[in-house]
């Protein structure tokens, strides 16, 4: 029986190390594994952060567009707003009647007086 015990003890000797030797094989092959996605992951990320870089830059041109067009904003409504004065005296100056409304015997003579009061070519 002493036979029986040492070949059990052998075989399953053997077995351990059948069992070790595929354990660390297949934790290599894990291994393998798990680095291949973690190579993948990386590509992602890199890739991920140039469309965010490029979305960072497309969102700074547009920040800086909209800056210039509140610029450029301000500069015609005060255009329009000192226009719309010239307007105002212009008609104050035509209204002969002060009625508040322009009728268009009003503006002829207006335009009549302007006309006879300068020479007939505009200034600037």
């Amino acid at each position: 029986m002493a036979y029986k015990k040492s070949t059990s003890k052998a075989k399953s000797a053997k077995a351990d190390e059948t069992v070790e030797t595929s354990a660390a094989a297949s934790s290599e092959d894990c291994c393998a594994k798990c680095e291949s996605k973690v190579a993948d992951l990386d590509k992602k990320v890199a890739d991920l952060e140039k469309k965010l870089k490029g979305l960072l830059d497309g969102i700074a041109a547009a920040s800086k567009l909209k800056t210039e067009l509140d610029e450029a904003k301000l500069k015609l409504s005060a255009e329009v707003n000192e226009l719309k004065e010239k307007a105002k005296s212009w008609k104050e100056k035509a209204d002969t009647n002060n009625d508040g409304k322009l009728d268009l015997e009003e503006i002829y003579s207006y335009v009549w007086r302007r006309r006879k009061s300068r020479s007939p070519a505009p200034k600037k």
